[in-house]
């Protein structure tokens, strides 16, 4: 009998690397035998495509962009669920844990409750992990700085830090809803850890949640 897939989900403020880190565990897992498929947030379809361009010009109204998410999330979620269906392991580079994150910061205009948040996210997939890049502000901003003179706003250190600080407020809250919620360091500090260094404790948490899954035949 085949074995059921699950969704691994990883989370992080702005140039914590979780889009680079969603590839290499998709990479790495494949490696040892598993289907993988990644997905992005926002997607590359039609919503997803909106969400950039709003994002891109500001200024914007968190609630709205909360809604465009949400809309995002349920194109995204017959995939999802499909892969998953099949035995793969669906990889997220974000989820509807950025939203809740995101737009219910305070120091963006325009925020919004955590209940609404959680409301209109109730129909996105449900990840079995969630993997919390922990990056230092000031090294997340700096990766950004030198991505592009375009980027997407408010991509500021205060807004990083403030991020930060929310994630740290919401992972107790999510490990009630997800089976595995997990932090992994990916700078000491204001020193970076080798991307080969933080892949590697990310494929180890999320393979000890795989065999557990199959020792339990689930």
């Amino acid at each position: 009998m085949k074995s059921k897939g699950a969704y691994i989900v990883l989370e992080g403020i702005d140039g914590a690397g979780t889009t680079t880190h969603a590839k290499i565990l998709s990479n790495n897992l494949s490696r040892l035998g598993y289907c993988t498929r990644v997905f992005e947030e926002p997607s590359k379809g039609r919503i997803g495509h909106t969400i950039r361009e709003y994002l891109s010009k500001g200024p914007f109204d968190q609630r709205v962009l909360a809604l465009l998410f949400a809309a995002d999330r349920l194109e995204l979620a017959r995939s999802i669920e499909s892969a998953i269906d099949e035995g793969c392991i669906a990889v997220g580079d974000r989820s509807w844990v950025s939203s809740i994150v995101y737009q219910s910061y305070e120091g963006f205009p325009s925020s919004a409750p955590l209940e609404w948040l959680y409301m209109i996210n109730k129909y996105a997939p449900r990840p079995d992990a969630v993997i919390y890049i922990d990056v230092d502000p000031v090294i997340a901003f700096r990766r950004i700085s030198l991505r592009s003179k375009h980027r997407d706003l408010p991509e500021t250190l205060s807004a990083l830090r403030g991020l930060a600080a929310q994630y740290r407020r919401i992972l107790p809250l999510l490990a009630r809803i997800i089976p595995l919620v997990v932090t992994v360091k990916g700078s000491e500090g204001l020193i970076e850890r080798s991307i080969e260094a933080v892949s590697r404790e990310i494929l180890v948490a999320v393979l000890v949640l795989l065999r557990l899954r199959e020792a339990q035949g689930t």
